[in-house]
């Protein structure tokens, strides 16, 4: 980051990642599924509007916390259609901004 020297990182609380969640969630171009997600919900029967309920309104089972790759990493669990839908999701970045990625789902 030598072109942005007064960068300074800070945690991301929950309450500033459901903000940033439902910002996001949103625009549902910036959410992305990765091939185990996609396989997971089509197992599960669960789907893409379901996924969306779940970051926009779910509640943190985990996280936010910092993974490996120093994305921002956690879990969200929602009731949507009477089943409780859980979500592990990254939030990431790209040359567009912030999006979303889909891990896992059950």
């Amino acid at each position: 980051m030598p072109n942005q020297p007064n960068v300074v990182a800070l945690d991301l609380t929950p309450v500033m990642a459901k903000q940033l969640l439902g910002a996001i969630a949103s625009d549902s171009s910036r959410v992305f599924f990765t091939d185990h997600a996609e396989a997971r919900m089509l197992k599960r029967h669960i789907t893409r509007a379901q996924v969306l309920r779940c970051l926009s309104y779910g509640k943190f089972v985990e996280g936010p916390y910092r993974d490996i790759k120093g994305n921002w990493r956690m879990n969200l669990e929602v009731f949507s259609a009477g089943e409780r839908v859980s979500v592990v999701t990254a939030i990431g970045r790209d040359a567009s901004g912030e999006m979303i990625i889909v891990i896992t789902v059950y």
